[in-house]
């Protein structure tokens, strides 16, 4: 879906954690404290073991598993909360937030997806790592999702198709008396992007029920996931129904042409031209 994120730099982020952190300030510390009975030779020398560890540190630690899988995971986790937060902001300024019934939804799938990670970390249940963020994207998929539906609608509100006949039959008429050659291709462009649009109006309604399908599916398919763990926690039996609803979150893969179709023209912030290039 779209192009790969960019690839966070792991030197960068050893040497910015917060455990680094804390044990350069100690050893800064612990140089200070030595420096005033020892002198400054016995605080050189912390700092020369200081160094040599980091460089060390710095040869091995990036290139560890477990440590760029976290890395890769904090960064999926910033960037989509900047994703979210951009989406939320837009839908507000379409949506009522206190009346439309999908704020509930999502806070509801929120719920349910906390509870999910917080009972992963200490219980053996059929969900891993990637399971547990593929409901997370969830529900970015629904904002998006939404977002496309409340494009989808204020498009069906504007659309006037019989503006667009009367303005494609006045352009077969003028094509109709040979105009010159420049005037023609100008009037058969005209007449192409007339009839694109009207295309795009008479498929409005059948994009429209994919993405309310969606809506319905995504939570539907998050509240079933959450129910089967709660229910049977250390269970493998449910290891295929889990992962058949899991599945079903991924039907943003059928509906990205319409989505992105729906937010590209709807909507230019650079931000939101992204939302599913994750």
């Amino acid at each position: 879906m779209g192009e790969a994120a960019e690839e966070p730099s792991y030197l960068k982020e050893m040497l910015l954690s917060a455990t680094n952190i804390n044990v350069s300030l100690g050893i800064a510390v612990l140089a200070g404290a030595l420096s005033i009975p020892l002198g400054a030779p016995a605080a050189a020398v912390v700092c020369i073991a200081w160094l040599a560890g980091e460089s060390i540190a710095a040869m091995y630690v990036p290139s560890l598993s477990t440590f760029r899988a976290a890395c890769d995971q904090r960064a999926r986790a910033q960037r989509r909360a900047g994703i979210v937060e951009d989406l939320s902001t837009e839908i507000r300024s379409r949506a009522d937030e206190e009346r439309d019934f999908n704020w509930k939804v999502l806070a509801q799938m929120r719920e349910r997806i906390a509870f999910l990670r917080e009972i992963a970390k200490n219980r053996d249940i059929p969900l891993n790592a990637s399971d547990i963020d593929r409901l997370e994207d969830a529900c970015v998929d629904f904002l998006g999702l939404w977002l496309s539906h409340l494009a989808m609608v204020e498009r069906e509100r504007s659309a006037d198709d019989v503006s667009i006949d009367r303005r494609l039959k006045d352009i077969e008429q003028r094509l109709a008396k040979q105009p010159e050659r420049t005037e023609q291709i100008s009037l058969e462009k005209a007449r192409g992007d007339l009839q694109e649009m009207l295309r795009r109006h008479q498929r409005l309604g059948t994009r429209k029920a994919a993405v309310e399908a969606a809506l319905l599916s995504i939570p539907d398919a998050v509240e079933e996931i959450y129910h089967m763990v709660i229910s049977a926690p250390t269970s493998g039996a449910q290891a295929d129904r889990l992962q058949d609803a899991i599945n079903r979150l991924h039907m943003e893969e059928s509906l990205e042409a319409t989505v992105n179709d729906e937010l590209g023209s709807t909507l230019p912030r650079p931000a939101l031209r992204v939302v599913l290039q994750r």
